[in-house]
């Protein structure tokens, strides 16, 4: 079978950080599928051009939105409705309404890794991220688009996980994950002239802003230790076999 390659990052008026995860190959041989599987920050600036080129150019079907609630009712889901695709939202953090959450959330780690970890050693957390990767397991919600705010945080962390689990190689996925460092400072423009974002900003500790190899290597490393694999924590907490299988069924080539 020929295995195209198509470009991995895509640039757009008002939607940031996207990029293609297709063309990644795992340990057995296989790869990851071009234009069925896409990553970026969140959509609700995104412009008319944006969506129909996600429409027509991507073919795009379904937005996997992984925001709070919060989140969304502060700045809403943009054109996503009026342009056709297949809405869902599992929200992987939630704050509540609580302006200190953030302070609270990042004050007892250094880096992003860790962070990572203490989120993925939550059960109320893992049940949430298998919710999403049954969604993403569906052929039907193909090509689909998973964001969250900037695209980096919970959107790395289900990437990372996805991944891992059709057996991408894992320096692979901290290269990936990388990529989203390039987008900082725009993110960090945009946040500062938006009144809203720039107020949640202020309680966001300095590492935050960092896509850090090291963070993503920590928390692959660590999970491997602990439990073999990614695949192998996954089912210690609840995860089938099943799933398993259909992501690779649904994703793979």
């Amino acid at each position: 079978m020929i295995k195209h390659s198509y470009s991995r990052n895509l640039n757009f008026e008002a939607v940031f950080n996207f990029r293609d995860l297709g063309g990644y190959q795992t340990q057995d041989g296989n790869q990851v599928a071009w234009r069925r599987l896409f990553r970026s920050g969140e959509l609700h600036n995104m412009t008319s051009s944006d969506a129909n080129r996600l429409k027509q150019e991507l073919g795009l079907t379904s937005v996997l939105d992984l925001r709070s609630n919060v989140e969304i009712e502060k700045h809403g889901i943009g054109l996503v409705p009026e342009s056709g695709f297949r809405y869902y939202n599992v929200s992987l953090i939630s704050d509540g309404g609580d302006s200190k959450a953030n302070e609270r959330r990042y004050k007892n780690f250094t880096d992003m890794g860790g962070f990572y970890l203490h989120l993925l050693r939550q059960q109320e957390f893992v049940d949430l991220i298998i919710e999403a990767l049954d969604v993403i397991a569906e052929p039907r919600n193909h090509p689909i688009l998973l964001h969250c705010s900037a695209g980096k945080d919970r959107t790395g962390i289900l990437t990372a996980v996805l991944l891992s689990i059709v057996g991408v190689k894992d320096q692979d996925i901290i290269n990936d994950y990388s990529l989203s460092a390039s987008y900082m400072d725009v993110l960090v423009n945009r946040m500062k002239s938006e009144p809203q974002m720039a107020e949640d900003a202020k309680s966001l500790p300095n590492y935050f802003w960092k896509a850090a190899p090291e963070s993503m290597a920590l928390f692959l490393s660590s999970l491997k230790k602990e439990y073999g694999s990614v695949k192998g924590y996954l089912k210690t907490m609840g995860a089938t076999s099943s799933l398993f299988e259909r992501l690779e069924k649904a994703l793979l080539v």
